[in-house]
């Protein structure tokens, strides 16, 4: 429905038209109702129901519209092929985008993706291309996705990275100065923070953390700042426990702070979560749950309450444990899933031999990233409990995926820059309208104006 700022108001009791957005729990549809008429949209603008959805932010459990795809660059290319894109500067190599739409509800060993072409990040923000050839994204929150490019001198060392973060629901673009460095970090991480200027309007910052975990498990850390447009160095350099060892590939990043999983040299065994709290550079810690401890590969993820999240598999059979962020609380087994309805029937019948594995993990849309030894990965939903496959086994080997999940009010991002008078309402409305159909899909109506 477009906009009609003239049609009469439907013949319901007023109390009861204020009542209607705060009863929709699916952010997607929030943003429909908000683009259909003028009165809804006013409505929510308004700082009240606003502070309302913030509040149902913290409390909500798992939606799984807020993941809208996955961003991927390819890992591997052959030296030929790399060289034909260094030297014509119209070949693009730019990172791709898969929609949730476009992943197929699995029903059989042989279902496979949508033969569909990916689509180009330009397809969101025109004029990046070519110029975002060989960006993997490293990170992402809140809409926000950051690239990364390995730079190398003439002798072919590694001397800096090159970075670019971008929101491809709004369009905007951001470069950022390469960080040099004589050893790569480890770590990346992406912080966006919703700030409130004087007039009331809001706007959106962000941090980039490179994060190297040095010899003696130190923390070395630098930070851009989109407020100052410069790297930052941190002078405070914590120190993990003696006697423990950093999971690498368990970090899981949000509000300011990254956790890892930690385990004891010793035991060999899992033992803590490390937290490492940007803002001050101190270390915590949490102690894992006895039963996590004898998993060998849990993945952490943030719920959208502030609380943690741990996720682990025993053969078949899925537990999800939760750690509240009020002062005292301990872990607490929020659900146990028996996954044999759900997987392949190959993968089922090879029972407790069968080998599958935990990828990603998404806190806030409730999506985990399954790989199935001779299937392939596939999309696990903790919500609705369904299985979508992502692709082959073969072809995931060659990409790095990115998941890209957005927030609450996020998905209100372009309504409100089109009704506070920051779009105008012709060309820059109708990209607006272009880059949210074309993150959405089919996840939303085609009569949208968003």
């Amino acid at each position: 429905m477009e906009d009609d700022y003239s049609a009469p108001a439907p013949h319901l009791p007023m109390d009861i038209m204020y009542k209607i957005p705060a009863h929709i729990s699916d952010p997607a549809s929030l943003a429909r109702l908000a683009s259909s008429w003028k009165f809804w949209r006013n409505l929510v603008k308004d700082p009240g129901f606003l502070d309302c959805l913030r509040r149902r932010h913290g409390d909500h459990g798992f939606t799984p519209s807020l993941l809208l795809g996955f961003f991927y660059q390819e890992n591997k290319r052959s030296s030929s092929d790399l060289w034909k894109y260094h030297i014509d500067k119209t070949r693009c190599l730019a990172p791709s985008f898969v929609r949730m739409s476009e992943l197929t509800q699995f029903i059989g060993s042989k279902t496979a993706r949508n033969a569909r072409k990916p689509l180009s990040l330009e397809t969101f923000i025109q004029g990046l291309g070519a110029s975002l050839n060989f960006f993997k994204p490293i990170a992402s929150h809140d809409s926000f996705l950051a690239f990364r490019r390995k730079s190398k001198d003439a002798d072919g060392q590694t001397i800096e990275d090159s970075f670019c973060v971008c929101n491809p629901l709004t369009g905007e673009t951001f470069e950022i100065p390469g960080l040099r460095y004589n050893i790569p970090p480890n770590h990346y991480a992406l912080f966006v923070t919703n700030d409130v200027g004087l007039s009331g309007r809001m706007s959106q910052s962000f941090q980039l953390i490179g994060i190297w975990v040095m010899k003696g498990n130190r923390f070395v850390s630098a930070c851009y700042s989109s407020k100052t447009g410069t790297w930052t160095r941190s002078g405070i350099i914590p120190q993990l426990l003696p006697g423990r060892y950093l999971v690498s590939n368990s970090a899981a990043a949000s509000d300011g702070v990254i956790h890892w999983l930690c385990g004891s040299w010793r035991q060999m065994t899992l033992t803590h979560v490390a937290t490492l709290h940007i803002g001050n550079m101190e270390l915590s810690y949490l102690e894992l749950p006895p039963e996590a401890k004898r998993n060998k590969a849990p993945l952490l993820a943030s719920s959208a309450d502030g609380g943690l999240l741990l996720l682990f598999v025993q053969g078949l059979q899925m537990s999800l444990w939760k750690h509240s962020s009020a002062p005292g609380s301990g872990w607490v087994l929020s659900e146990r899933i028996d996954m044999r309805s759900y997987l392949p029937p190959r993968v089922v019948k090879l029972g407790i031999s069968a080998k599958v594995g935990l990828e990603m993990f998404q806190g806030k849309s409730g999506t985990v990233v399954l790989w199935m030894y001779g299937e392939g990965l596939f999309l696990f939903s903790l919500s609705d409990r369904s299985l979508r496959k992502i692709d082959s086994e073969n072809v995931t080997k060659k990409y790095f995926l990115c998941p890209y999940e957005i927030d609450w009010l996020s998905c209100l991002a372009i309504t409100n820059l089109v009704a506070d008078g920051s779009l105008s309402l012709d060309v820059q409305r109708e990209k607006a309208r272009g880059r949210w159909r074309a993150l959405m899909g089919t996840n939303l109506a085609t009569n949208s104006p968003y």
